[in-house]
């Protein structure tokens, strides 16, 4: 009994002293105190230390003492976070508003499981990305997407390549979200058609994709969605307001394609100014895409008009033609379409959203 009570009382002593000479110490930092799961148990057992914790604080520690960098908050550098990748069938796949970048999303769909994407309304419309594979059985079966263009005052077309098995044929109503117009539709005219299709929508602006099946389909429909700006570095240069300054006897290389915001917003023309001497000038084409049919027209800084509807003999013809300016000063040169442009067609793909047109002024 004795040699316990001394046993306990060399303990009690032995761990005074600790602590006198720990708070000796507390105002260097020099002391730190540390029980492990052994010492508060006083079980004398194998448990290892392994709920280590500073005395002077809450701070859970590393292996080397050292605080962890965020204070104990969960890491996210492990793989399997909530937002580790993007996955086809997320209802917000993509989402956002005209200006930010593309999703690269590809959607799947099968037969099996016709459904994993929960984008049957247009409120529930998903970022069309870099396109679907998608099962719709019937025509009540439908699957609604868009597509969003950036503010860079540049039309930007859309291709859309739909290959589908043998027993399938599918629709796809297109929508302005600006006005609700309709653009068009894509219709293959029969099943296991392979097809391609292009749409022109200017800068800013949501377009609506209604997809739906035909009755008694059976198989899957895959398309293939990528986007081009319009190459065309003097933009936006749409009306005169917006006229793009250029210099005379230089090649000025630029595109011409509809840019479909609203029925009432699609404007495709080019407007430039520059600054000319008094007398003669000649206005040269010199190149033009094969489907273009571009029309020039000259005014002066008051918008009187001094040579109107100039161009060529037909569609991809270059030309030329002269006009004559009494005075000095600024004047301008809008370069228009004599034809109508689709804003949606199927085919092939045109050569002027590849091709620019090419001018000088003399």
């Amino acid at each position: 009994m004795k040699q316990d009570h001394f046993g306990r009382r060399r303990s009690a002593w032995s761990l005074l002293g600790l602590l006198l000479v720990c708070a000796l110490g507390s105002a260097s930092g020099a002391c730190q105190l540390e029980l492990s799961q052994r010492d508060k148990a006083g079980s004398g057992g194998d448990d290892s230390p392994s709920d280590t914790k500073a005395g002077g604080g809450d701070a859970t520690t590393a292996s080397s003492g050292a605080p962890t960098a965020n204070g104990g908050a969960p890491s996210t550098a492990r793989g399997g976070s909530a937002n580790g990748g993007a996955r086809a069938g997320s209802a917000n796949a993509g989402a956002g508003q005209p200006g930010g970048a593309r999703s690269s999303v590809f959607h799947e769909e099968d037969c099996e499981n016709s459904d994993p994407i929960p984008n049957d309304s247009k409120e529930h419309a998903v970022d069309f990305g870099a396109g679907a594979t998608l099962c719709l059985i019937t025509d009540s079966d439908s699957d609604w997407f868009y597509v969003d263009t950036p503010s860079d005052g540049r039309a930007h077309v859309f291709e859309f390549d739909i290959t589908e098995t043998d027993d399938n044929l599918i629709n796809i109503e297109v929508t302005a979200e600006k006005d609700g117009s309709n653009l068009g539709r894509i219709s293959p005219s029969q099943r296991g058609l392979k097809l391609s299709a292009f749409l022109t929508v200017g800068p800013g602006t949501r377009t609506f994709f209604q997809v739906w099946g035909n009755a008694s389909n059976s198989g899957t429909s895959t398309i293939k969605v990528s986007e081009t700006a319009e190459a065309d570095d003097h933009e936006p240069n749409n009306d005169r307001a917006s006229a793009t300054p250029i210099q005379p006897a230089t090649e000025v290389s630029a595109q011409l394609i509809l840019p479909y915001v609203s029925a009432t917003d699609q404007e495709m023309q080019d407007w430039y100014k520059t600054e000319l001497t008094a007398g003669k000038h000649t206005f040269q084409m010199m190149a033009v895409p094969s489907d273009l049919y571009p029309k020039i027209d000259v005014s002066d800084s008051a918008n009187a008009n001094l040579s109107n509807n100039n161009y060529g003999p037909n569609r991809g013809a270059t030309f030329s033609f002269e006009f004559r300016v009494d005075e000095p000063g600024v004047y301008y040169f809008r370069v228009d379409s004599s034809s109508s442009k689709d804003v949606l067609y199927s085919g092939v793909k045109a050569d002027s959203y590849t091709q620019p047109y090419k001018f000088r002024i003399d």
